[in-house]
């Protein structure tokens, strides 16, 4: 790892990390990682703790884990320019909207790298939502496997209603006011809208695919 390449990093907006062709984490740029870290409520073990990790391994749902996957080879082997989209990253408390970006910088003897980053677009509190409370969610997993699963959107936190038998979605912050149990266990995956507007929008570069499947042909997860 170069001093101009971390460098480079430390000064993007945002959270931004550079990933090898299989998914590990070569190099987070910071302060900017640790202030995330603190800003998400998750704990810190410092940069080089995730050093090597997988970043395909913190991706919940093998839908939105097999679609980053997609997008990933994609810009990787210069099939797709660049991706861009908007998308939700929810606290309990707190609505969160960032921008991800993923684009591959060309280093001359560098092996081949997919440049992630984040950018937090806005924060607006909220009334809670325990949807997206893990230790919640974990808590209700080990007292009772039997509890209904709730589906959500990863990309725009839609959720997926009703619960019992979906029929389409609806916002995660009219979960509640509808009715919605706060007894559930959840499932990560994508809403239609997932598609459209994540893989097939023109700023996400030559898109892959149509209709309303991911590039790996696998479709998004829906009622």
């Amino acid at each position: 790892m170069t001093t101009l390449r971390q460098a480079f990093l430390n000064a993007l907006d945002g959270v931004a990390y550079l990933v090898d062709g299989d998914g590990r984490i070569l190099e987070v740029g910071e302060p900017a990682w640790s202030g995330s870290l603190r800003r998400y409520g998750a704990p810190s073990g410092g940069v080089r703790a995730i050093i090597g990790q997988c970043l395909f391994d913190a991706i919940h749902g093998a839908e939105v884990r097999c679609a980053y996957q997609a997008l990933h080879r994609a810009v990787l082997g210069g099939e797709r320019p660049f991706v861009a989209f908007e998308m939700r990253c929810d606290a309990p408390d707190v609505r969160r909207l960032l921008r991800m970006s993923i684009t591959a910088p060309h280093e001359p003897l560098a092996p081949p790298a997919v440049l992630y980053q984040s950018q937090l677009l806005s924060a607006v509190s909220r009334p809670r939502v325990s949807l997206f409370d893990p230790q919640s969610i974990v808590e209700h997993v080990r007292l009772d496997a039997g509890l209904p699963i709730v589906r959500i959107s990863s990309f725009f936190h839609r959720v997926a209603w009703p619960v019992q038998a979906p029929t389409g979605w609806t916002a995660a912050e009219d979960y509640y006011r509808l009715g919605g149990p706060a007894d559930v266990r959840t499932r990560h995956g994508g809403c239609p809208d997932c598609a459209d507007r994540v893989f097939q929008r023109p700023d996400a570069g030559e898109a892959l695919g149509t209709g309303r499947a991911t590039p790996s042909g696998t479709t998004l997860d829906r009622p």
